[in-house]
């Protein structure tokens, strides 16, 4: 009897392990919640009325967000617009945001009037309004408007504007810009705060410089700058430079020469960037895609052979035009690189990029709707928009202009 007893205990425990293995496993167990993989946001353009008047050019539109979740093949929106922009000066109105919780935007100001031309119409983004003196027109007095043109930019770390002006070139009495120095502007959004300066001295035997594309705080940041040499003979290429910003201090590192980019980075059209991490993506027209890794202790212009490889293919397989080279543009959102190009039927591709060159996914936008794709080109979701392929509008990482 005793046997008995114990063996039906043993198969009592046993039955009741099993039992408890089987209940960690379901019931119990920590539910396993897939992840949503990175997404890209982006804005297009609705209700968009132009009053087709050279003389007093005017463009009003709303812009509804969405998302396209690569890993996942799909796109989301609410379909509710966020901004209204109501431009009287650039015939379209810039567009700057940037994505996040809510999504930043920068408030632009008309020329004209000094009323603002993008407000807000959802609590789902926030206004960056430039502080007086970084703006030709300034958000909360009326100031007269000057001549210098400057470049802006926007550290989230820090919260705080960073501006600088956008090009020195000799005068009438100079030779160089020798002596000259360049003053960087800090000032953040809280009220009361007190703007930060750091003035910085050109280098030696220029007789002009382009800021190109800036990031980060004074204490932390970067200025990319074009130069062009005083005594340089015809058609020597310009020069990259890179300005680099730590602890209120700068130090200015020669990147190269732009002879990959027929010399210059202006034209008709200018560069486009996409920046992921220390990683700043940029190219110029119909060209290759460049990269400099701004922390490296000497920052260079490099040539990502794969990216470049894909680029090529894009190429081949794109839109061409006989009169001249369709230019290609770059952005950056969530870790990957974006480059956007037409098809062979002139409608706007945007293809998702890893750092290793490989394409994640693809958006197409046409006449009526923006459709995802995956990596094999299997179709995803789609989302019906009017005139897709010429209103889309993709984020800025530091908001640049």
């Amino acid at each position: 009897m005793k046997t008995m007893i114990l063996w039906h205990s043993s198969i009592i425990a046993i039955f009741t392990s099993i039992l408890l293995v089987l209940v960690l496993a379901t019931g119990c167990a920590p539910k396993v919640v897939p992840t949503e993989g990175p997404q890209i946001s982006m804005m297009e353009k609705t209700n968009v009325t132009s009053s087709g008047d050279y003389n007093a050019p005017s463009t009003q539109y709303d812009a509804v967000p969405f998302t396209w979740n690569v890993v996942q093949n799909t796109l989301g929106s609410s379909g509710v617009a966020v901004l209204h922009v109501n431009d009287v000066d650039n015939w379209g109105g810039m567009l700057l945001w940037c994505s996040g919780s809510p999504l930043l935007a920068v408030q632009q100001w008309s020329y004209r009037d000094r009323l603002p031309c993008v407000t807000a119409t959802s609590k789902d983004i926030s206004l960056l309004a430039l502080p007086v003196g970084m703006q030709y027109a300034p958000t909360t007095q009326y100031l007269p408007l000057t001549s210098e043109s400057m470049a802006h930019w926007y550290a989230p770390e820090e919260k705080v504007f960073v501006a600088a002006p956008s090009q020195l070139v000799v005068t009438s009495s100079q030779k160089t810009l020798d002596g000259t120095t360049t003053t960087i502007t800090e000032c953040a959004l809280a009220p009361g705060s007190k703007e930060q300066t750091l003035a910085v001295p050109v280098p030696s035997g220029m007789w002009q410089i382009v800021i190109v594309y800036g990031s980060g705080s004074i204490r932390d940041g970067f200025v990319l700058v074009e130069a062009s040499e005083a005594n340089a003979p015809i058609n020597t290429p310009d020069s990259l430079w890179f300005l680099r910003m730590n602890g209120g201090k700068a130090t200015w590192i020669r990147c190269g020469d732009l002879s990959g980019f027929g010399g210059s980075l202006f034209a008709a059209i200018g560069p486009s960037f996409g920046r992921i991490g220390s990683l700043l993506y940029f190219i110029h027209g119909h060209g290759k895609v460049a990269c400099i890794d701004t922390a490296a202790a000497s920052p260079s212009i490099t040539w990502p052979e794969k990216i470049n490889a894909l680029l090529d293919d894009i190429y081949q397989k794109g839109g061409t035009d006989p009169a001249a080279p369709i230019p290609a543009d770059l952005a950056s959102d969530n870790g990957m690189l974006i480059i956007e190009y037409p098809d062979v039927n002139w409608n706007r591709v945007y293809y998702a990029v890893d750092a290793s060159g490989t394409v994640l996914g693809s958006l197409r936008a046409d006449k009526t709707s923006v459709t995802s794709f995956d990596a094999k080109g299997k179709q995803g979701s789609s989302l019906p928009f009017k005139n897709a392929s010429d209103n889309i509008s993709l984020p800025s990482v530091d908001l640049f202009e």
